[in-house]
């Protein structure tokens, strides 16, 4: 990997852990996403994204690429959502077994992986809109707030929500559509679902 977020592997193998926070923070949001999309919970994404940043830092020597790194990340995270959803806990769930998708190591997999870090693109692009916007968007679009519940909790009118939100969507398409064509199909799909 040759992009300026690539982690130099040889201070991760050694050890440093600035090296691994930049590992961490590169690759956190897309697989808990990706997490999210196999174990339908938050917290278990999250611990199953944790224990395998641990299993990383524990075999670190073992990584001759960041690309090695970032394959072992998203199998790892991969096994340990099946593991859980095979678990006697997570069948009270599921209700059923994981589908041959899940278990498939070929391209839905790859196709998740692709689909969590364009989300996390769209995260990013998202902190990056001016303070109210960013609030009203984030509370209309990922927490499925009403109107009347943002009204609420900012103290806005119900036309300043709807300018906020108009307002965000625009420059996000815009953003999405000027930059790479299948970040702005992946954005215009994320809205509409």
């Amino acid at each position: 990997m040759s992009d300026a977020s690539s982690v130099h592997i040889s201070a991760l193998q050694q050890g440093d852990q600035a090296a691994f926070m930049q590992v961490f923070h590169q690759h956190h949001k897309p697989l808990l996403y990706f997490a999210k999309k196999i174990v339908l919970h938050h917290e278990v994404a999250e611990e199953c994204v944790s224990d395998c940043f641990i299993k990383l830092w524990q075999i670190r020597e073992r990584f001759a690429s960041t690309d090695k790194v970032k394959a072992f990340l998203y199998i790892s995270v991969k096994n340990a959502c099946l593991n859980y959803i095979k678990s006697p806990h997570a069948r009270q769930t599921f209700q059923a077994e994981p589908t041959e998708e899940l278990l498939s190591e070929q391209p839905a997999f790859f196709a998740q992986m692709i689909q969590a870090e364009l989300m996390d693109a769209i995260y990013r692009e998202i902190d990056q809109l001016p303070e109210k916007q960013r609030l009203v968007f984030r509370m209309s679009y990922l927490e499925g707030a009403t109107t009347a519940d943002i009204c609420a909790a900012l103290d806005m009118t119900p036309a300043a929500v709807f300018t906020n939100r108009s307002r965000a969507t625009e420059t996000l398409k815009k953003v999405f559509k000027d930059r790479n064509a299948l970040l702005y199909l992946l954005f215009l799909q994320w809205m509409a679902g």
